[in-house]
């Protein structure tokens, strides 16, 4: 809803395993395409903007995300959505800082072409971080993100894809603090727990806290 009524920047923040890469890659309009970028300590500017590669003996520019999210489809510009940003190194965050600023400021130049490039109109950007004080982020990044939104549960769509019986710990743990259990291990556990048996499976995946959550499964199921 947000992003349907003229927000063009937002940070979806909360516990991982929420669905908020997802609600960033799927909600609010993306018909001209939606593009995504994991920020790590390891990537370079060439994820972001592009690099020269070589095909049939031959050096091409072939454009990073950020710039295929500015063209869009040509017409409109679509969506980038960015993960984890405050794990990126310092010149591909200053690079990020430039490609997240105003449609009106915001532009960059194909050193190949000599092409100026700016946002198509319709770019939109979310970002994504695990980080829960938003006062811990680059002010600079703050404030070009002005609305933040938690989500401490996981997605809806994100839900269907496990057992029904699952789905009220899987809610629950979610946002439990250290206590927390990712949608990801609940999947892999309605996976294995059909060929290996529920107490086995648990074992497997949840450890030594198989017990509390074979618990809460019979209390739900009791429910």
């Amino acid at each position: 809803q947000v992003l349907d009524n003229g927000i063009d920047r937002i940070i979806l923040f909360g516990p991982p395993g929420t669905g908020k890469t997802y609600c960033g890659l799927t909600h609010g309009d993306v018909e001209a395409g939606a593009f995504r970028l994991v920020c790590t300590e390891d990537m370079t500017n060439a994820d972001v903007t592009g690099s020269f590669m070589l095909e049939k003996g031959d050096f091409k520019w072939v454009a990073g995300s950020a710039l295929k999210a500015w063209d869009g489809n040509g017409t409109a510009g679509g969506r980038l959505v960015v993960d984890e940003i405050d794990k990126a190194g310092g010149d591909v965050f200053a690079t990020l800082l430039a490609m997240l600023d105003t449609p009106d400021s915001a532009s960059w130049e194909n050193p190949q072409s000599g092409r100026v490039h700016k946002p198509k109109p319709g770019f939109t950007a979310v970002m994504t971080t695990n980080v829960e004080e938003m006062r811990e982020l680059p002010p600079a990044l703050a404030d070009r993100f002005p609305v933040r939104i938690r989500i401490d549960q996981p997605h809806p769509d994100a839900l269907e894809t496990i057992s029904r019986d699952l789905r009220p710990v899987a809610v629950k743990m979610a946002d439990a603090g250290d206590r927390r259990i990712s949608l990801r291990m609940f999947m892999a556990f309605d996976s294995l727990r059909k060929g290996l048996g529920q107490e086995r499976a648990a074992e497997i995946v949840f450890g030594n806290r198989a017990e509390s959550i074979m618990d809460a499964l019979a209390v739900d199921s009791v429910d």
